[in-house]
């Protein structure tokens, strides 16, 4: 969950400043985060933590890392920008079919399995309105549909 905050927020911070250390640390940020992803590309709700607690889904880091990821595709080179933009396409393709609230009218968020705050036992496996924020802004994003918000 740390690691899709800190690649959105190192993707902006780049956009509004410039600064090439912000862009380096976004591109280490997302390998770290792409390569411990579950088999359906949507994020435990920690990567380190141990047992059952391990295995506790958070998919709306996994929304806000895809729009981090397709920010950082946008911000660099064609020869790096497919392994964001691909990365960012199977979380939110996930994110649509495994997660979605598409067939229950009762539902008011978008996206199931989201998790708050897992030590405090506050929304854990609950829709999060951030979670369906950041799913929309990747949707547009890969529809490059702006403006958004952040930027």
């Amino acid at each position: 969950r740390g690691a899709a905050w800190a690649l959105y927020g190192l993707s902006l911070a780049y956009h509004h400043t410039g600064k090439q250390s912000y862009l380096n640390a976004a591109k280490q940020v997302a390998h770290f985060f792409l390569t411990r992803l579950p088999e359906d590309y949507v994020p435990h709700w920690d990567f380190r933590a141990p047992g059952e607690v391990g295995e506790i889904r958070d998919s709306s880091a996994g929304s806000c890392a895809a729009s981090g990821l397709l920010l950082l595709a946008s911000q660099v080179d064609d020869s790096e920008a497919h392994v964001y933009r691909n990365g960012a396409i199977r979380i939110t393709e996930s994110l649509f079919r495994n997660y979605g609230t598409w067939d229950n009218a009762e539902e008011e968020g978008l996206l199931l399995h989201g998790t708050s705050n897992y030590p405090e036992n506050r929304n854990i496996d609950v829709p999060l309105i951030y979670g369906d924020f950041f799913y929309v802004e990747a949707l547009a994003r890969l529809k490059d549909a702006g403006p958004f918000y952040w930027e």
